[in-house]
Parts: structure tokens; C-alpha cells; sequence
């Protein structure tokens, strides 16, 4: 940062500190800090771990990108709001400060399934979006949300986020359930020259992107880089959106689908999987578990398909595989893999 919300105040994320300090105290490493408008820095949240990016949605909430590594299982997009603890333990000292908005939890457990870490520490919350790792890139960096009005193709109101490691960009989806934030992620685009780190839009629509591999390696061959990413104004096959149901997931498609391979049961896979919350290293993939599709029912326009799916949990990433869906005019799917961040099932209302 600092970056502006909705309401034009600047915000910024400090990270842990490595090694020797810079200044005679750390306060506030690990924190999200938002400066008010008489010039004073106010601390917002904690439990930030190394986090790179950072920026707004479509309606001015904060959001920020953490890092792999000790309490924090993979890649991760929070969102910043008063209070709120986002799991990295080396922050929470700053709680007993007086300016803390954030009461200290106590004693932190580990090596333990993250929905009953969830359960058992205060003021915990869950990214609204998991990067499952590899899968969805290794160290997740800026956020920019599409607001061209059409310039950059058919995403308007999402988020892009960077990735170091792979030189990639994903594509996020968020809705609210129960007053927080979840969606999906998907992939975009991949094969960069570099690692991502910063991303922006130019006057045109199209998407600047500012690279460097100064610091760790990257897929990306060389040391720094400059690029401009346009769209043709092809509109590609691809899932727009994964939306939360009651009993599954309604898909919505840039295209209209064909409706017998959309049907099609054996068109899609999903299962589901959560992560350890502990202080080691990240975390694998765990509690792992097939999920049953009973009905894939297309809309009348064809550009949703509502799947109805056995066995959802909550605070559970839901992997989803759509391989056999193609388009009306027989297109398969420009990605066909998405990962919803499942924290909260929506009520049968």
C-alpha cells in the first residue's frame, strides 16, 4: 500500500519482521492499519503473516493476500475489517497495546484442523478465498478489480490476483453468505516473463502488470519485466461465476452451454478439503473426500447450470473439475477447474 476504500481513506499491511529490526519497536508488524483523516495511523486487524498485495472491491472493502508459510496453510485473500484475527500468532503480542481493537485470544492451539481452530479462538476468521497450492499458483501478490466497464471482457466487479512463484494471474468471484465474504477462484493467465508483483489498469481497459524476480525465483525466465495484457475482444468459454446454494453450487457461463453434455453428470467432479492449522511450514491438503452430484439442471437462457451436490461442509475448500462441459457450439472450456472457498452454506430460503 497504501491504497484508497470506497470512502477514498488509505490503508496499508505490514508485514512480520526477519531478522534485525529497523527501529527500536516492531508495534504493529503483522497488521492492517488504516490512516484517518487527521494523519494518524489506526490499527484495524492482525494475524498477517507476509502479505503482498492489497486493494478494493467493487463497492470500497478492503482486501489483502497472505503468504504460505508458518499458521498459514496456503494462499490466501482476507478481508479487512475491525477486530478480526486472520491466524498469524507473532502478531498477536501488538493486542495488548492500547490502541488494539483486537482482544488477545490467549493461549493459540496447533496442529489442528482449521474449522476447530476456527471454533475454538476468538476473533478468528477464514479467508474469503483459499489458493489451493500449485493448483491455484504458490504466493499470491496484488489485487485489482476489474471496474473497465467491459474493456478487459466479461468480468466486470471481480478481482485479479497476482502470483510470484508460477508468473500467473487468477480470476476471483465473491459473494456474501451470512454477512461475510466467499467465492471462487479460477485461472486466467499464466506464462509471464516474470513474477507478478504489482498490478494496474491503463486508460484504455488494459491490464499493466510490473514484474521482478529480485528476491526468490520464479516460472518466469527473466530478472524484471514491464507487461500489457489486452483483451481481444474474443469472448472466451469460461465459468463466470460458482455461486453457493443450499445444496450445491449454481454455475453461470460467458457462453450458453450445451445442455445434454451440461447435464451430463459425468461432465463434473468435485471434492472437497480443509487444512492444519499449525506452525509449521504451510499444510497439506487434508480430511479429503469425494462429493456425489445428483442433478446438473440448466437454465432456460442455457448460461447456468445449477449442481446439486451431496455432502457440502463448511469451512471446506469445494474443488470442482467440469471437463465435459462444452458450449453451444461445441467449445470446451478455456479452464475448466474452479475452487470454492466454502465458509458458510447459505440457508434454504
Amino acid at each position: 500500500g497504501p491504497k484508497r476504500d470506497g470512502d477514498g481513506r488509505l490503508w496499508l499491511t505490514l508485514n512480520q519482521t526477519i531478522g534485525l529490526k529497523l527501529t527500536a519497536t516492531d508495534d504493529w508488524r503483522g497488521w492492517g492499519m488504516m490512516l484517518d483523516d487527521s494523519g494518524t495511523l489506526i490499527p484495524i486487524c492482525g494475524g498477517m503473516r507476509s502479505p503482498c498485495g492489497l486493494g478494493a472491491n467493487d463497492i470500497g472493502d478492503m482486501f489483502f493476500t497472505d503468504q504460505q508459510g508458518n499458521w498459514v496453510p496456503t494462499g490466501s485473500l482476507h478481508h479487512m475489517r475491525p477486530g478480526v484475527f486472520f491466524g498469524h500468532v507473532d502478531s498477536l503480542k501488538h493486542a495488548r497495546l492500547p490502541d488494539s481493537p483486537l482482544e488477545h485470544p490467549g493461549q493459540i492451539p496447533s496442529k489442528i484442523p482449521l474449522p476447530e481452530a476456527l471454533d475454538r479462538i476468538p476473533a478468528f476468521k477464514p479467508p474469503a478465498i483459499w489458493f489451493p497450492y500449485r493448483k491455484m499458483g504458490m504466493s499470491a501478490t496484488d489485487i485489482l478489480c476489474n471496474n473497465t466497464d467491459g474493456k478487459f471482457g466479461p468480468f466486470d466487479g471481480q478481482l485479479f490476483v497476482g502470483d510470484f512463484t508460477m508468473a500467473r494471474i487468477n480470476r476471483v468471484f465473491l459473494e456474501k453468505v451470512h454477512g461475510e465474504y466467499q467465492g471462487a477462484c479460477f485461472p486466467f493467465r499464466k506464462g509471464f516473463q516474470s513474477a507478478i508483483v504489482r498490478m494496474a489498469w491503463g486508460t484504455d481497459g488494459s491490464m499493466i502488470i510490473g514484474e521482478t524476480n529480485r528476491g526468490w525465483n520464479s516460472t518466469g525466465k527473466t530478472s524484471y519485466g514491464l507487461e500489457r495484457l489486452v483483451w481481444t475482444g474474443e469472448m472466451p468459454f469460461e465459468i463466470l461465476s460458482m455461486a453457493a446454494e443450499p445444496d450445491g453450487f449454481t454455475l453461470r457461463f460467458t457462453k450458453p452451454v450445451d445442455p445434454e453434455n451440461a447435464e451430463a453428470l459425468s461432465s463434473y467432479k468435485m471434492s472437497s478439503y480443509t487444512y492444519i492449522y499449525h506452525q509449521d511450514y504451510g499444510s497439506p491438503e487434508i480430511d479429503a473426500k469425494d462429493l456425489i452430484i445428483t442433478r446438473a439442471i440448466v437454465s432456460a437462457d442455457r448460461k447456468s447450470v445449477r449442481l446439486v451436490v451431496k455432502g457440502l461442509r463448511e469451512i471446506y475448500v469445494h474443488e470442482l473439475r467440469a471437463n465435459g462441459v462444452t458450449s453451444a457450439n461445441g467449445e470446451s472450456l478455456l479452464h475448466n477447474d474452479a475452487y470454492y472457498t466454502l465458509n458458510r452454506i447459505p440457508n434454504d430460503n
